[in-house]
């Protein structure tokens, strides 16, 4: 199964609307599909933001169930020049919790593409992966799961 770490901008933009890309990556973690992996800074930073930010209740109780399926690791030490420096604490996550995947919109950690053997991608990208990769058969078990809710 795929280890995932999703910046706070791609929970965020999961209120885009139920076919969103964010949304739908999203709910293969709700899914069980994906594994999702955090560290409390990571944690403590999509709390207050999405509490902030989000709008839907349900979109919050979404994403409150991401934050306890979430497996909490321990962020690795990370030495990369970038922009911004906030960015670090994802890669810090995404390598201690040995991800596949960086999900973000964040051009800065767009930039470096691959970085300790995971990719960095926007959720399109990570999508067009998942669908090319066998994953496409979620799609219509993630439509049964919207129609059904």
């Amino acid at each position: 199964m795929w280890r995932v770490v999703l910046d706070t901008n791609v929970l965020i933009n999961a209120d885009k609307g139920e076919f969103s890309y964010p949304k739908r990556i999203l709910d293969l973690v709700l899914q069980g599909a994906l594994e999702a992996v955090i560290t409390s800074q990571v944690w403590r930073e999509n709390r207050l933001l999405v509490d902030r930010l989000v709008k839907d209740e349900r979109l919050k109780g979404d994403i409150q169930d991401f934050l306890i399926m979430a497996e909490q690791v321990e962020p690795s030490r990370v030495q990369v020049p970038i922009e911004d420096k906030e960015d670090l604490k994802l890669l810090a996550a995404a390598k201690g919790g040995r991800a596949n995947f960086l999900i973000t919109e964040d051009r800065h950690l767009l930039d470096l593409g691959n970085f300790n053997g995971f990719d960095i991608l926007t959720p399109e990208q990570f999508w067009s992966r998942w669908e090319q990769t066998g994953g496409g058969d979620s799609w219509n078990s993630w439509i049964k799961n919207i129609i059904s809710n």
